[in-house]
């Protein structure tokens, strides 16, 4: 019995079916090429989707608590621009600019202290805290700014009464990580965010 090899005829004479070694360094460098530029793109594509992600929860964020604020005044009867300082809140006298670092909010015309409701930056931390009931918890963090409160006048003057019933303006200046858990050179790099926003107290001034 004859045993045929794997072969093809050509002009008469029999040869071995295979590649050339260029044949197959050709094929072997489009495929790096090609596996290479399809890795390239995927840690691109994860580069681009941590910076924007990094953005978007941080503007997220930072209009949540703007949110909570504004909703906290529209729906107060009282709220007055001072500063808080080791648990205390104080009022800027009238005759000065009602600038600072907190707010004090009120539901009713009873301006019991109890009742109230803080806000306020504090720069030991950089952290802006809400206190309800005694009870203090975080709003925002990575502040930058101090004066994060006014009262202002239609024309965004700040005024030095509430007459009239001012505007409450609010000013949240933070920042984050671009790079979160990484750095460039040898300090961290960072996003500056600015939010800002005018907000009127609506409920009427009755008990």
């Amino acid at each position: 019995m004859k045993i045929y090899k794997n072969t093809i005829k050509t002009s008469g004479a029999f040869s071995r079916c295979g590649f050339t070694l260029v044949e197959v360094m050709v094929a072997a460098g489009i495929f790096v090429i090609v596996v290479g530029s399809m890795v390239a793109v995927q840690i691109y594509g994860l580069r681009v989707y941590t910076l924007s992600a990094s953005k978007v929860i941080a503007t997220t964020n930072g209009r949540e608590t703007l949110n909570d604020i504004r909703d906290r005044i529209r729906s107060c009867q009282l709220v007055y621009v001072g500063f808080y300082t080791n648990g205390t809140f104080s009022s800027i006298s009238n005759g000065l600019s009602q600038i600072g670092n907190a707010l004090e909010i009120f539901p009713s015309t009873n301006a019991s202290p109890a009742s109230a409701t803080f806000f306020y930056m504090d720069p030991s931390s950089n952290v802006v805290n809400i206190v309800t009931n005694g009870v203090v918890s975080q709003e925002a963090q990575y502040m930058t700014n101090y004066y994060c409160f006014d009262a202002e006048n239609y024309q965004q003057n700040i005024v030095s009464n509430y007459v009239n019933n001012p505007v409450i303006g609010i000013t949240l200046l933070f920042a984050q990580w671009e790079f979160p858990g990484g750095t460039i050179g040898s300090a961290n790099a960072y996003d500056y965010f600015r939010l800002h926003t005018r907000v009127s107290r609506r409920a009427n001034n009755n008990p």
